[in-house]
């Protein structure tokens, strides 16, 4: 771990932080549990889809910068999980992706390697 790996965490968690509220409302609002349900319910309401928007943009920032090594990963989910939130995101992801293949497919790829480091860790 170089002074750079700690230099993005700080501005990545500088990023969640200042999405707070977006973080927390996905944790403990939102509640589609598909894309039909919710393209219904959030439709109108520019500020919720914002909320997605924000938690899901973050997470494929963050598995762009741990795929492509530019933060070190044992550094990175030391710090960050991405699994609850995956797991609220993944029905809504799969439907956009009917139309947008390859929405948040580093997201997706950030959960499937957070959770090969938990076994891991484990051992």
């Amino acid at each position: 771990m170089v002074n750079k790996d700690v230099d993005v965490l700080f501005s990545l968690y500088e990023i969640y932080d200042r999405n707070r509220d977006s973080i927390l409302w996905f944790l403990e609002e939102f509640s589609a549990k598909s894309y039909e349900e919710y393209k219904q319910k959030y439709h109108g309401t520019s500020r919720d889809r914002s909320h997605f928007i924000r938690v899901c943009g973050f997470f494929e920032l963050s598995g762009t910068l741990v795929k492509r090594r530019l933060i070190d990963t044992d550094l990175y989910f030391d710090v960050f999980n991405p699994n609850p939130f995956w797991q609220k995101a993944k029905p809504i992801i799969k439907g956009m992706r009917d139309t947008r293949p390859f929405i948040y497919e580093n997201f997706e790829l950030l959960n499937e390697m957070k959770l090969k480091w938990a076994k891991k860790r484990r051992k």
